[in-house]
């Protein structure tokens, strides 16, 4: 059976957090970016970096973790400089005519679901940020370099 990265499409529900169309058509905001982190590696917790974008100039960072409740998942602010340089790669590499990287599978060691949504439109693209090809590898840069903690690897303690 082909990949079609179901385990990742479902990471977010999942953990607790609410669908991304819902937050997207929310009151004031502008979009919604979501990086769902799927780890091969099961020392390591999967996923899901939310950051929402609000017409009153304000960027939210919510970070959930795979065994850790929603009540003790972590938000902070973003500057919006660092999303405004983001955003900027995600247009340069056509981020939404853009489909997932070639030849993924389940034993990647790492997989990344991209998605973003402003009002009822929403992308999603799935990478292995492991394997360095164009146009995929400015995406993974530009996430490294302006939301390094939305990929932070946790361990799972056992």
């Amino acid at each position: 059976m082909p990949f079609d990265g179901s385990d990742l499409y479902q990471l977010a529900n999942w953990l607790g957090l609410p669908p991304l169309e819902r937050v997207a058509a929310g009151a004031g905001v502008i979009s919604v970016l979501q990086i769902s982190v799927y780890q091969s590696e099961r020392t390591l917790r999967h996923s899901v970096a939310r950051v929402s974008e609000y017409q009153t100039g304000e960027v939210e960072l919510l970070l959930a973790y795979e065994g850790i409740s929603l009540k003790r998942s972590i938000r902070r602010a973003v500057e919006s400089e660092r999303m405004e340089r983001l955003q900027a790669v995600l247009l340069k590499a056509r981020f939404d005519k853009l489909g997932d990287q070639a030849s993924l599978s389940r034993n990647e060691s790492l997989l990344w679901l991209i998605e973003r949504a402003a009002g009822s439109h929403r992308h999603g693209i799935i990478i292995a940020p492991d394997r360095p090809e164009l146009p995929w590898s400015a995406i993974v840069n530009a996430i490294d370099a302006y939301l390094p903690e939305a990929i932070r690897r946790v361990p799972l303690r056992t």
